[in-house]
């Protein structure tokens, strides 16, 4: 893991010692060293409330599927790369999936109360990040969530959430 490194040199991003978008303008306008991207925070998204997890249900099963919902969006980064896309922000709390507001009653978190990382979560996010490496894409990711983070039970809950993702990113050789 950890095949794709992203610098910046000056005002340019690179990829693995490689300017982005090397050579390219786009309506007169030089793109070389941006760092074209999108916001796919639900990419790992699940519900642990069992009196909205059925809003997510596929049509086709009637059930909620969080793997699948990570696989198809794994299944989909090749047509982001083919397209351009070159950085995605994924979150281990998700985004809120109704647009912004509240309430937010779906509980789409990776952390339980006390900070500590739930497996299925950080086994989804390794799957995307691992994806996204495999295409040379880099990942822009997110810890914490507004509506979700207030699920934390205290500041230290807080400090270990990030910790905790910290050391798994630093392990898994992304950092």
């Amino acid at each position: 893991m950890g095949n794709t490194e992203v610098t910046i040199q000056g005002q340019k991003f690179y990829i693995n010692d490689e300017p982005t978008y090397a050579g390219r303008n786009w309506n007169g306008h030089e793109i070389e060293g941006l760092l074209l991207n999108n916001r796919q925070v639900q990419a790992t998204f699940d519900d642990e409330n069992s009196e909205t997890r059925r809003m997510w249900a596929y049509p086709d099963t009637e059930e909620w599927d969080a793997d699948r919902n990570t696989q198809e969006f794994i299944d989909a980064l090749p047509i982001s790369r083919d397209h351009g896309v070159l950085g995605i922000t994924v979150n281990f709390q998700g985004g809120n999936p109704k647009g912004y507001g509240w309430p937010q009653p779906w509980e789409n978190n990776a952390f339980a109360p006390d900070g500590e990382i739930r497996p299925p979560y950080l086994e989804r996010m390794g799957r995307v990040l691992e994806a996204m490496d495999g295409l040379g894409m880099v990942a822009i990711l997110g810890v914490f969530y507004f509506g979700q983070d207030e699920r934390l039970e205290s500041e230290s809950a807080v400090v270990r959430s990030l910790e905790s993702v910290v050391q798994w990113v630093l392990d898994s050789g992304y950092g």
